[in-house]
């Protein structure tokens, strides 16, 4: 999904003097402004799914500086709360937004002289109309107020600086609580009294707040789970989920009733735990986004063991293994070589089951395990392979 992240914009300085019965004309006393909030991206591992971010994460501003040295309170800081898994990553631009200095003449003959003098003084205007963006005047005194002299603080064009040329961003977050920045708000300005200096005692101007950071992101959930459920359409891996944990995904007779990956959790008795995802059905081709494809191959990489569950009862089950094993590497390579097992799913059905696992068997090396998920027959033996396999 993506989502627009925006900071908080920072609070202007206060142009202020004090004045009192017998003081008419006191020294500056504006305040300075406060900052604007962050966003930032915490990660809850109560979150499953990226439902709770907005497209639209805007952090509360910063307030203005007052008079009598009051500064401005700094904007609240916004959390959006993420799962386990998420990785952000900022968006690339847009190519039909972008400028292409194609087509730019320079120019020649007479005329050059005097079209570089009007570039010149247009650059001035440019620079003196840029300057004055910077500050805030006291009213009246926008004409008056000389600001050739006048050196901007080096942090807040250092700022603005940042803001027009970002930094991309990429967060992977995994652990509960981690928290990434991925927009910054922007700095409060300083009051008039920080302007004072010995040729300028009663400066009429204070400096402006700045904008937040803005950053377009787009966010991508990899599932976290210690085991991950491989498997063509229809295979029963949303059977076995049910019967070997807490989860109770949709289950029906047709391929692809899954369509949303789901966790379960396995407990043994002595208090051991392990997460089981359900990866939807994978196709021939669903390396290249065919069926359901990347949207939940990306989920696979982050289980430490896989299991392949393989209807034993079709015709000639292995060669479903050895497409399941190609679609992997093809998609990452070595992602099939990790800690694997394989599950002869539907083996009460009839005597072409069994045909079919004592033939696999002779024909491969690889831990196979017959079990019916529908019955929950043999599923304990199958949960404590697991288990050894990630111990």
């Amino acid at each position: 999904m993506r989502c627009t992240a925006v900071g908080g914009v920072g609070g202007s300085g206060c142009v202020c003097f004090f004045r009192d019965t017998f003081v008419a004309r006191g020294p500056p006393n504006g305040g300075n402004g406060g900052g604007g909030g962050n966003v930032w991206f915490e990660v809850d591992e109560n979150e499953t799914s990226l439902n709770c971010v907005k497209q639209q994460l805007k952090a509360r501003p910063g307030t203005n500086g007052q008079g009598k040295s009051m500064h401005g309170s700094s904007g609240k800081d916004l959390i959006v709360k993420v799962p386990k898994g998420t990785i952000v990553r900022e968006a690339p631009p847009n190519p039909l937004l972008a400028k292409s200095n194609s087509g730019i003449e320079l120019p020649n003959g007479t005329g050059f002289l005097d079209t570089l003098e009007k570039d010149m003084q247009q650059d001035m205007r440019e620079r003196e109309q840029d300057k004055n963006s910077w500050f805030v005047h006291y009213p009246r005194w926008e004409d008056r107020n000389d600001l050739t002299k006048v050196l901007v603080p080096q942090e807040f064009k250092a700022f603005k600086w940042e803001l027009e040329n970002p930094k991309p961003l990429r967060f992977d977050l995994t652990e509960h609580g981690q928290r990434a920045l991925v927009a910054r708000g922007g700095l409060g300005g300083f009051g008039n009294p920080h302007f004072i200096s010995s040729t300028e005692r009663q400066p009429h101007y204070a400096l402006r707040g700045l904008a937040g950071q803005r950053r377009v992101l787009e966010l991508e959930l990899k599932t976290l789970a210690d085991v991950g459920l491989v498997g063509m359409p229809n295979a029963g891996k949303s059977t076995f989920l049910g019967a070997v944990s807490n989860a109770h995904p949709k289950i029906a007779p047709y391929p692809f009733t899954t369509l949303n990956p789901y966790i379960g959790t396995v407990d043994f008795r002595d208090t051991f735990q392990m997460t089981v995802a359900d990866i939807p059905g994978l196709i021939p081709g669903a390396h290249r986004n065919v069926g359901l494809g990347h949207s939940f191959l990306r989920h696979v990489e982050r289980s430490r063991v896989l299991v392949y569950i393989v209807d034993v009862s079709r015709h000639e089950p292995w060669n479903d293994l050895l497409a399941l094993q190609q679609e992997l590497d093809l998609y990452h390579k070595g992602l099939s070589s990790r800690p694997s097992l394989v599950v002869a799913n539907k083996a009460d059905m009839g005597d072409q089951a069994r045909q079919n696992f004592e033939r696999w068997q002779q024909m491969t090396s690889i831990p196979i395990i017959p079990a019916s998920a529908k019955y929950k027959k043999n599923i304990l033996k199958v949960t404590h392979t697991i288990r050894q396999l990630l111990e």
